[in-house]
């Protein structure tokens, strides 16, 4: 008897697709899976933002859950904290009742400081689905560590994407980019500041969702160029043209754009943050890894790279890659599921 998947996970947002994070990225990296295998799957979409409320969203979702889980063999939730808090426990609960196996996977590298942060309620709940699960997954290995307590069958399963067909040349033009959101939260006054400090021979362009105060005209005064918003499907596509991605944010998880540049075979700039540094294995002849906020470093870091050192740096880069290959992954996945 073919087994059959329950997936529980946010689906791309129809009303606006650009509102694509990487949350949505690796879920839909999962169903793309499944249709290349064989694999069969249901899906119930776990994005909020295509209902007509949270409200309807979560009483819909629920009894999705209730109405599918019966005739799946497998029910595996890959969510956020607030999928773990409102969705899990009823999902757990149903699972049990009616036989089945449950999984969890938790997308990003925050989930130890929510824990820790929460009320006791929700430690408990926390606690318990962790407990309860046939087996969980974790983005980072700091926080397999961490969560194993819980639950000794506890996983690596890493932000991930598919090996890209564009490539660099390998050669240094001076082109530097940064993709992502357009935040305080990411670094962007560090990057700005840093580039009014370089030569004007340097290029750095910015593509991303324009958030907070930030506004077209304010890069005006700074030596980057605002490129507006790139769709996830030419992220790679984008890379290849340039030299080095430059990430200085100040809170990530494994960003899924350093993956990315990996598998186009981008050197990185990046902040020294604990699951960047696990990410690369503070590994430092393809990365510079700076100070958040500093911006001195950055642009020390911008000018370390020359057409003597690039080559090599490119090489090693896209030869990380293969730690964050999709297709080895999700295998690895599903081997453990079916243990």
């Amino acid at each position: 008897m073919q087994k059959k998947y329950l997936f529980l996970g946010p689906k791309k947002n129809v009303n606006d697709p650009n509102l694509t994070g990487g949350v949505i990225v690796l879920f839909e990296n999962l169903i793309d899976y499944c249709n290349e295998h064989n694999i069969d799957y249901e899906i119930i979409d776990t994005n909020k933002a295509n209902y007509n409320n949270k409200l309807y969203a979560y009483i819909q979702i629920l009894f999705l859950v209730f109405l599918k889980t019966q005739k799946a063999t497998y029910i595996s939730l890959h969510g956020t904290a607030n999928d773990y808090f409102f969705i899990a426990p009823f999902a757990l609960v149903i699972s049990k009742l009616f036989g089945k196996h449950f999984s969890l996977r938790k997308f990003a590298g925050n989930f130890i400081e929510i824990y820790e942060n929460s009320s006791i309620i929700k430690q408990v709940i926390i606690k318990i689905i962790l407990k309860y699960s046939s087996c969980n997954f974790f983005e980072t290995k700091y926080l397999v560590e961490y969560f194993k307590k819980f639950n000794p069958n506890t996983f690596w399963f890493p932000n991930v994407r598919k090996k890209s067909f564009y490539h660099t040349d390998q050669k240094f033009h001076k082109r530097f980019v940064y993709i992502g959101a357009i935040t305080e939260e990411k670094g962007i006054d560090t990057l700005c500041k840093a580039s009014n400090l370089l030569l004007n021979d340097y290029i750095i362009d910015l593509y991303g969702i324009l958030g907070d105060n930030y506004t077209e005209s304010y890069f005006n005064k700074y030596n980057v160029n605002y490129q507006g918003i790139l769709d996830s499907n030419n992220v790679t596509r984008v890379l290849s043209g340039y030299d080095v991605l430059i990430l200085p944010s100040l809170r990530e998880g494994y960003p899924g754009v350093i993956i990315e540049a990996m598998s186009a075979g981008l050197p990185v700039i990046a902040t020294n943050l604990d699951a960047v540094k696990e990410m690369l294995d503070d590994n430092m002849d393809m990365a510079f890894l700076i100070v958040p906020n500093n911006i001195i470093e950055l642009k020390k870091a911008i000018e370390t790279f020359s057409d003597d050192n690039y080559l090599d740096m490119s090489v090693r880069s896209f030869m990380k890659f293969d730690n964050f290959d999709s297709e080895v992954r999700t295998k690895l996945f599903f081997k453990v599921l079916n243990l």
